[in-house]
């Protein structure tokens, strides 16, 4: 069953009247969550990129005259530059781009609930999600598995959630049920 206050009692009246019809796919701004699978291959290439860029920081830092040493100061620092890293990579890619590299290679995209583009403010509040999920021993991002919906703390706290772009068929009849 889904409740859509944002359109009128007569709109989905009308729609509800004609058999076999989905009213989901006929109002704009619903589109379905994307899969576990896609976002954890998603959050797989995420990750070998965010390590790629953390070694390329630990090889520049050694190459300029860095040492490693295994102390409790030089173990902090690492930690912290990889915190630093991770921040980056998230902010930079959410707010400026929309999406990260994994999103854009398994073809999803980030919508607001009520299915149109997200502001910046929210792409904002999604990167400060992505810092809280991960802060946390990375509860944040396996709530996913307990929630009703398959939403993450940050789809949560920015109002977002990612589904699957839209092919050229879709975008050229809007009419095409959303179904993947």
């Amino acid at each position: 069953m889904v409740i859509d206050v944002s359109a009128g009692p007569d709109t989905l009246e009308s729609l509800e009247q004609t058999p076999g019809r989905d009213v989901r796919s006929e109002q704009a701004g619903l589109y379905p969550v994307a899969s576990m699978d896609d976002r954890r291959i998603v959050g797989l290439i995420d990750a070998a990129c965010l390590l790629f860029a953390y070694g390329g920081f630990l090889t520049l830092f050694g190459s300029l005259g860095g040492q490693f040493t295994f102390s409790k100061l030089s173990a902090a620092v690492c930690v912290a530059t990889f915190v630093v890293v991770y921040l980056q990579y998230f902010a930079l890619f959410t707010v400026f781009g929309g999406t990260t590299p994994g999103m854009m290679l398994r073809g999803l995209h980030v919508v607001s609930f009520s299915g149109e583009t997200p502001t910046p403010r929210q792409m904002l509040w999604r990167s400060v999600g992505y810092m809280l999920s991960a802060g946390t021993f990375f509860m944040g991002f396996l709530w996913a598995l307990w929630d009703e919906d398959s939403l993450t703390w940050h789809d949560r706290l920015s109002h977002t959630y990612l589904c699957p772009a839209p092919t050229f068929a879709e975008l050229d009849n809007p009419r095409i049920v959303h179904s993947r």
